[in-house]
């Protein structure tokens, strides 16, 4: 995550007081500043820039109890993908340990879109994507 994170978040103004960063990339040098501003280890995956985009998004998570999304939806509108975050299983410690999901999108979809609805326990939350 982005050392800045806290500063540059979007956040919710009503709880839970989630924050998130969303980024969407369009080319291999964008792509590659991005992977090292999020603080990926790895070397960058290969990308086909000419066929699909590239969504960030950074959410804070429980240590002891990550999320996995399980299917990534396109709203009716064409406007805004849903990105459903687990419920999260057992007993999960209260830290707030960053994660990012890299998400490849099709290039005809990822035009049009505005925005990314992420659904956190329950809440649902709009962020307009950052690189529009």
């Amino acid at each position: 995550m982005p050392t800045d994170f806290d500063e540059v978040a979007f956040k919710r103004d009503t709880t839970p007081y989630f924050q998130y960063l969303v980024k969407k990339v369009v080319n291999q040098s964008e792509f590659e500043e991005t992977w090292n501003i999020y603080g990926f280890e790895n070397k960058t995956p290969n990308v086909d820039f000419n066929e699909k985009d590239v969504n960030f998004i950074g959410v804070q998570e429980s240590g002891s109890c990550p999320y996995k999304i399980k299917n990534i939806e396109l709203n009716s509108d064409n406007k805004a993908i849903t990105v459903p975050l687990s419920q999260p299983d057992g007993n999960c410690t209260s830290d707030a340990t960053p994660r990012t999901f890299v998400i490849e999108v099709n290039k005809e979809v990822s035009r049009d879109l505005k925005s990314v609805v992420i659904v956190q326990s329950g809440a649902e939350t709009t962020i307009l994507i950052d690189g529009n």
